[in-house]
């Protein structure tokens, strides 16, 4: 199943948007590229995941617009705090709460390390 550049879809312009290009999506799961090769913090590497989220929630059917917002991370786990070279960003829809989104999310170094791992909740953001 292919899915748009991430730039065509999400909001984030300039060095807000982390997404390179989408490696694989299979309906309930996307895995994207990591724009540049950092050094990542781990803020960033868990900002990256979570605009995979957005991402893969807006490719759903009914799923939130490009103005969705993050409504909760829960259970975040920094396995390195900072990293130089490209990442692997990787979500999956967990379930749906009404109208909020929850995605298990991951950054992974190139060689498939882990670095970061949790969950997001998105919400619709404003009309």
């Amino acid at each position: 199943m292919s899915a748009p550049p991430p730039a065509a879809v999400l909001r984030h312009r300039g060095r807000a948007l982390l997404l390179d290009a989408v490696a694989e999506h299979t309906g309930d799961g996307l895995t994207c590229s990591s724009r540049g090769e950092g050094p990542w913090t781990w803020p960033e590497m868990l900002e990256g995941a979570a605009q995979t989220a957005g991402l893969l929630t807006g490719l759903q059917p009914g799923g939130l617009a490009n103005t969705a917002v993050v409504a909760e991370y829960r259970d975040v786990v920094v396995h390195v705090g900072r990293h130089a070279g490209p990442l692997r960003f990787r979500a999956r829809i967990d379930r749906r709460i009404m109208r909020f989104w929850r995605c298990i999310i991951a950054a992974d170094a190139a060689d498939g390390t882990p670095l970061l791992s949790g969950r997001v909740t998105l919400a619709p953001g404003p009309a």
